[in-house]
Parts: C-alpha cells; structure tokens; sequence
C-alpha cells in the first residue's frame, strides 16, 4: 500500500495515463483496490497515444451493431503476417488474437460508445471497430 503527499493511502498506483495505463487502473479498480493514477501531461495532452485512435481491431465470429460481419481468428493471423511480411511471434500473436474477443465488450462496459465506419474507399466495416468521437471520447468515458 503507498501513501501519498496528502497521507492518502493507495493500493495501486499507476504511472502514466495511456490506454495501458488506464486498462490497468480499470482492472485493478474493479477489483476493489483503491488506486491513483499519476499523468505528467497536461489535461489537454493526457492519455497518450489513444487520444489520436479511432478505431481498434479484434477477432469476431459474427455481425454487431457495428461490424459488418465475422473477423476470424485466422483472417487476423493472415493479416498480421502480411503487414509483418511475416516478422512477428506466431504463437504471441496467435494468443493476443484470441484474447481479442471480449474486448469489444470490456471496452463498451466501461462506457465508451462505437459507431458504424464510414463509407468510402476503405472497407473496414467487418474488421474495425470505431470509437464514436475518437479516441479523445475514448478517454473521456
């Protein structure tokens, strides 16, 4: 257990605010552990990276509201190896994909809305999941 500056006791502390960061802090905090986040950027430039996202990538077996259809586990795997021409930890990876399920889930569970892609040239309506509002809103939820 750690004590801050203001004699407030913690049982987790968390450095950084990025999604990993949060994700964690979130887990931790669910599990009834008491925790502080501690971010050295200011408000505006806080969380990192996720604040630029708009959409993240997981394996699954059907249709949402938001996905056009099923993303399998091995289309992912045949994916990943063509963006990596092949330079990536199969066994890794094969794990991460399929870890990637219930994210969509945790990730709405904890407020953060998604909507439908958007038309155009890119087809990722099967495939991405896109934060409504971005990753900003991410964030905020």
């Amino acid at each position: 257990m750690e004590m801050n500056r203001a004699g407030q006791r913690h049982d987790v502390l968390v450095v950084g605010g990025g999604n990993a960061a949060l994700c964690a802090a979130i887990a931790a905090r669910r599990e009834g552990a008491s925790v502080k986040v501690l971010e050295a950027a200011p408000r505006f430039y806080r969380g990192g990276n996720t604040r630029h996202t708009r959409n993240m990538r997981c394996a699954h077996d059907t249709a949402t509201d938001t996905l056009t259809g099923p993303y399998t586990e091995d289309e992912f795997w045949d994916d990943l190896k063509r963006v990596t021409q092949g330079h990536t930890d199969e066994e890794l990876a094969r794990y991460m994909i399929a870890k990637s399920k219930p994210m969509l889930g945790w990730i709405a569970e904890q407020g953060v809305r998604f909507q439908p892609s958007l038309g155009g040239t890119l087809s990722l309506g099967r495939t991405n999941s896109f934060f409504l509002g971005g990753g900003r809103a991410m964030l905020n939820a």
